[in-house]
């Protein structure tokens, strides 16, 4: 493994842990502090206004070759949100916390994807993002696991302890790897992106129109359909985290079996299948009520979450596969802007218009059938495109 590749790792890894042990129970925690479903979107909101104003920053430590910082903030942005999120103060948590929330994911994501795309070939995003998705089960649901058992305790000083021990951990196993990697100093970055080159962005890939969409279906699976799974299972955060773990082991050997293949078969053939899945799957989460069975729940998430996943795998091949071909800075930095700027815009308009008058789960479930035609414009992403 080059050097590149174990700091691409060893960054994710950390994070994701992190990002299980609490973080990932965001919309749990808020909906147990009193948070309705319109000031959930609110939050999301300001989390997408934070996550803009840090990247401009970041874009720019970015391009003075600033892995210190980068590294170093991430898990900097990161902890001071975990200590909203245990603190009881419900007002400075979904509105500075927002914020930092934002500015965290930021931080992460976007230096994330920039060592991914680093380290990809013309030919092996398949199979990279096959075994970053592994990677991602096995370190996140390692933190679901605890942070549900922690979570479910009420030992809100053992969680943040063992947080801020694994921050350290990450913080100073990631620089060590960055003192020794001289690929990365070798990376050439453009210079940092002004606004008005990003609203000029085009390309004939439809690109804009699935980086304005696609913001939307992450926050909408992250936050809206993590408390489904938390209403329907009785609102029992340990059986969340188990069912999560559980669906995970499931996933994480299905994608060690497929992700070498996803490279040598007919890429538009399993785009085409996978779009198909996603937009199935969104239409079973609005058939989902507490009236099912025990066991048509479980394998109705196993079926969702598969459906979900195996869509990631072949977007995020696409997607990289297309951002190399121009400019993949650019790309990626865009689909960043389009995507936090939609979402303003999408859960906003959530915010006002989500009705009072109908039961959580029933308000959710609306909202999954209303998103179900937004699925088929991933249809147009990169139709011209040639694997």
């Amino acid at each position: 493994m080059s050097a590149l590749a174990r700091t691409f790792y060893l960054f994710t890894g950390f994070h994701s842990f992190l990002l299980g042990l609490l973080p990932l129970f965001i919309p749990v925690i808020l909906w147990g502090k009193g948070v309705t479903l319109s000031e959930l979107s609110f939050f999301i909101v300001l989390t997408a206004i934070g996550f803009l104003l840090a990247l401009y920053y970041w874009d720019r430590l970015r391009a003075k070759q600033s892995w210190g910082k980068l590294i170093s903030l991430s898990f900097v942005f990161q902890s001071i949100f975990v200590i909203l999120l245990v603190w009881d103060e419900l007002t400075l948590l979904v509105t500075v916390g927002a914020f930092i929330n934002g500015a965290a994911g930021c931080f992460y994501w976007s230096t994330q994807r920039l060592l991914f795309q680093a380290i990809t070939e013309d030919k092996n995003t398949g199979n990279t993002f096959g075994n970053f998705q592994i990677l991602v089960v096995f370190s996140l649901k390692i933190g679901v696991l605890v942070g549900s058992y922690l979570l479910g305790m009420e030992y809100f000083v053992g969680l943040l302890t063992l947080s801020f021990i694994i921050s350290l951990f990450g913080f100073i196993w990631v620089n060590n790897s960055l003192q020794s990697n001289s690929q990365l100093y070798a990376l050439q970055q453009v210079p940092a992106f002004s606004l008005k080159k990003v609203f000029q962005f085009k390309d004939t890939h439809h690109s804009v129109s699935i980086f304005m969409i696609d913001g939307l279906f992450l926050f909408l699976e992250s936050y809206f359909w993590v408390l489904s799974i938390y209403i329907l299972t009785q609102e029992n955060v340990m059986q969340l985290g188990l069912i999560l773990v559980v669906l995970s082991a499931f996933l994480a050997l299905i994608f060690f079996v497929i992700k070498k293949y996803i490279d040598r078969v007919n890429a538009r053939r399993i785009y085409i299948i996978a779009v198909i899945g996603y937009a199935l799957s969104w239409l079973f989460r609005g058939a989902f009520d507490q009236d099912m069975s025990s066991f048509m729940l479980y394998i109705g998430l196993l079926l969702i979450a598969f459906l979900s996943n195996f869509f990631r795998l072949a977007f995020n091949k696409r997607f990289y596969d297309i951002a190399r071909q121009d400019q993949p800075m650019r790309y990626i930095i865009c689909k960043s802007y389009y995507s936090q700027f939609m979402l303003i815009v999408f859960f906003s308009g959530i915010s006002f218009c989500i009705s009072m008058g109908y039961a959580p789960l029933n308000q959710l479930q609306i909202l999954y059938y209303c998103s179900v035609p937004f699925t088929l414009i991933y249809f147009l992403y990169g139709y011209k495109y040639k694997a």
